[in-house]
């Protein structure tokens, strides 16, 4: 994860409460984009130590709001960075704990590319067979601020608006649902729902480039008064080379250092 990671990993394994490992559990909240990647971590995690983890998902910002009503997770991994720095500004969360554990990618995705193409250069709005395209709802999720940038780009988002065509998700997971299911003909997802998915589920995948839409840069938060032994073996585990390799794999770019972080 890089250098910066590194040294906060060394500053977190010093302090941290002296209960028992086995009797500790990790408690994360995570964006829905990352929830299959973090599942499958999580299941080698407590196969390797057997520190028990339970993983929350949703919208990054139903998730903040759940925070700070007091909602008992150790770890916050969002989908963007504002949500952990706003987290930080208010004191929410353990000194110096923020860093940036991913940057996401968008796609568009079809289905069914024999009646509809997932191309965004060929997509004909008025196309009777096309009834919504499906994205994450930009009022509570990063994803659906990146798919307004999306639309706005290939000059889509006015017509899409004015014939009522984008079906809205309160997260890009609920976007990626409402493809899935058909009740959306192109949706705007994360990579990495189609990348898990592609073995089962026939379709055309239109890769958009990434200087189209904001860097989704995704940022993760020990919340306060959590910094266990348990979190910081956690998120060591987490930066390992193997792990770093998985998270590649699951449709995500990695961030080389995180000299960036505000």
């Amino acid at each position: 994860m890089g250098y910066r990671l590194s040294c906060l990993l060394l500053l977190w394994s010093v302090g941290f409460s002296t209960s028992v490992l086995a009797t500790e559990e990790v408690r994360i909240a995570v964006a829905s984009n990352f929830l299959i990647p973090l599942k499958s971590l999580a299941k080698t995690f407590t196969s390797q130590t057997g520190i028990p983890v339970y993983v929350s998902n949703g919208a990054s910002g139903m998730l903040y709001a759940k925070i700070k009503r007091g909602a008992p997770y150790d770890l916050f991994f969002s989908a963007d960075a504002r949500r952990p720095l706003l987290l930080e500004q208010e004191g929410l969360i353990e000194k110096g704990s923020r860093f940036t554990y991913v940057v996401g990618r968008l796609v568009a995705w079809s289905p069914d590319e024999k009646k509809i193409s997932a191309n965004l250069l060929k997509l004909n709005t008025a196309d009777p067979e096309f009834r919504y395209l499906a994205m994450a709802n930009p009022k509570t999720a990063p994803y659906g601020v990146a798919s307004v940038a999306v639309l706005k780009y290939y000059g889509l988002y006015e017509s899409l608006t004015a014939q009522k065509k984008i079906a809205l998700g309160e997260s890009v997971g609920k976007a990626y649902q409402y493809t899935m299911t058909g009740n959306a003909q192109i949706g705007l997802v994360a990579k990495s729902y189609v990348l898990n998915s592609m073995h089962s589920v026939k379709g055309e995948v239109f890769d958009i480039p990434r200087n189209v839409y904001p860097i989704l840069k995704q940022e993760a938060v020990i919340l306060k008064g959590r910094k266990t032994a348990a979190v910081v073996k956690f998120l060591t585990f987490f930066q390992t080379p193997v792990v770093q390799q998985q998270i590649q794999a699951f449709g995500y770019d990695i961030p080389f250092s995180q000299e960036g972080e505000e």
